[in-house]
C-alpha cells in the first residue's frame, strides 16, 4: 500500500518553515486546547474535551497528526509566501511531545526532507487545495496530481536531489533510501527547543493575485496564499452564478463627501472646502444575491462590492463571523476610510477553526481593496 499523503501548515505565512527545515520536524501547536502529551490524553480524551465546533476541529487535527499519520507517510509543507514552492518530507518517527516548546508547538513528528516542487507546477485546483484553512489535512481532491509531482522533486537547500521511486502508474510506492541516519527522539529527554522565530508582519508578506476581467465590469481576483476567491462588482451588477450559495464576507465601498465653509480676511471672504473620503461597510452572507439586492434598497452610499469566499474548503459560519470582524478591524487601523458601522454585530462569540489563517485573509482583503483603488 502506498504511503498516505498529508499537508501540514507551518504557521501563518509559513513562519516556522525554516525551523522545520533545520530541525527535520513538522509540528502542530493548538496548545490553548491541549498542550500535554497526546499519547497520555488519547484520541477519546481529546474528543471528551471538546466544547465547541472550533475545538472539535482542533481535536480532529491533533488526532490525525498524532495517531493517524504513520511512519513512512509523506508530508507536504506550503512555503508560500516566503518561497514559491512546497517542501516534501517522509515521516520517520512517531509522535513526540516537547514540554518546553517553541512557537511552532509542542506536538511534533520527525521527518526526512526529500525535496520540493514549484508552485507553478500545480493546477489552480491544486493551489487552492493546498491553501485550505486547516493546519493538518489529507489533500484527497488533488492527491493524484500531487503524487505525480512527488516522482520528480527538486533538491532543497543545495543538497543532492532525492526522488520517489514509482511503480510506473504515477503513484509513489517506495521511498529512496535515506542518505542520513534517522534522528530518534525520546519523550523523557526531548530535543532542545528551537529559538523563537518572529512571524512576518502583513507589510512584510508579499501578496500574489490573479485578476480576470469579465463582462459588465466584474473582476474576479484569486489569491493562492491564503486561498481566497474574490469578485468585485458594480452596484447595479449581480455576482456570477457560482456566488449564489457560498458563505463569505463582503465589503461595500463608495465615497463620502464632507464640506466645510469658513470666512477669512477683512472682507470676510467665504471659502468652501470639500473633502472626499472612502466609505465602506463590512458584512457577511451565505446568499450573496439576496444580500446585494437588499443593500441596493437600504444603502445609497456604495458603488462597488468586493465579495470574498474561500478558494478551498468553504468557510464555516464562525469563520465568516470572525473574518467579518477582522476585516472591519484592519480597515479601522488604516484610518483611511469611513466605516458605516462601529463594530460588526454578533461576532464576539465566534470560534473559528484557524484564527491566524483568517487574520491573514483579512490582510489580503484589505490589500486587494488598495489594489483596486478603494483605499488611498
Amino acid at each position: 500500500m502506498s504511503a498516505q499523503l498529508w499537508v501540514v501548515r507551518a504557521g501563518r505565512a509559513a513562519a516556522y518553515v525554516d525551523e522545520w527545515r533545520q530541525d527535520s520536524v513538522v509540528a502542530v501547536n493548538f496548545a490553548t486546547f491541549e498542550d500535554g502529551d497526546l499519547t497520555a490524553v488519547g484520541d477519546a480524551g481529546l474528543l471528551d474535551k471538546v466544547t465547541s465546533q472550533a475545538e472539535r476541529t482542533y481535536a480532529s487535527q491533533l488526532i490525525a497528526f498524532a495517531f493517524k499519520m504513520d511512519v513512512g507517510d509523506l508530508v507536504v509543507v506550503p512555503q508560500l509566501p516566503l518561497r514559491r514552492s512546497y517542501l516534501v518530507g517522509e515521516v520517520i518517527g512517531g509522535y513526540t511531545h516537547v514540554a518546553s516548546f517553541p512557537p511552532s508547538g509542542p506536538h511534533r513528528r520527525p521527518v526526512r526532507w526529500l525535496g520540493e516542487f514549484d508552485r507553478d507546477a500545480l493546477s489552480p485546483e491544486g493551489v487552492n487545495t493546498l491553501g485550505a484553512i486547516q493546519t493538518v489535512f489529507r489533500p484527497t481532491k488533488v492527491e493524484a496530481e500531487l503524487r505525480n509531482l512527488l516522482t520528480d522533486l527538486a533538491p532543497w537547500d543545495g543538497t543532492a536531489t532525492t526522488s520517489l521511486e514509482g511503480d510506473g502508474s504515477g503513484a509513489a510506492t517506495k521511498l529512496a533510501a535515506p542518505t542520513t541516519t534517522p534522528v530518534t527522539t525520546s519523550r523523557a529527554t526531548p530535543p532542545p527547543a528551537a529559538p523563537a522565530r518572529v512571524a512576518p508582519t502583513p507589510a512584510d508578506v508579499p501578496l500574489q493575485v490573479d485578476v480576470r476581467l469579465s463582462g459588465r465590469g466584474r473582476a474576479t481576483i484569486t489569491c493562492d496564499h491564503p486561498a481566497l476567491v474574490m469578485q468585485q462588482v458594480p452596484r447595479h451588477v449581480d455576482p456570477e452564478d457560482d456566488w449564489r450559495a457560498v458563505p463569505g464576507v463582503y465589503v461595500l465601498t463608495g465615497t463620502e463627501l464632507h464640506q466645510t465653509t469658513t470666512r477669512t480676511g477683512p472682507e470676510r471672504t467665504l471659502t468652501m472646502t470639500s473633502i472626499v473620503r472612502p466609505w465602506a461597510y463590512v458584512g457577511l452572507s451565505e446568499k450573496f444575491f439576496d444580500r446585494m439586492s437588499s443593500h441596493r434598497q437600504s444603502k445609497e452610499e456604495w458603488r462597488r462590492a468586493l465579495l470574498v469566499r474561500s478558494g478551498a474548503t468553504p468557510f464555516s459560519s464562525d469563520d465568516i463571523k470572525y473574518l467579518e470582524a477582522r476585516v472591519h478591524a484592519v480597515l479601522t487601523e488604516t484610518q483611511e476610510v469611513t466605516l458605516a458601522q462601529a463594530v460588526p454585530n454578533g461576532n464576539a462569540s465566534a470560534q473559528p477553526r484557524n484564527p491566524a489563517f483568517l487574520d491573514q485573509c483579512a490582510d489580503a482583503v484589505v490589500a486587494v481593496l488598495r489594489l483596486t483603488g478603494t483605499l488611498i
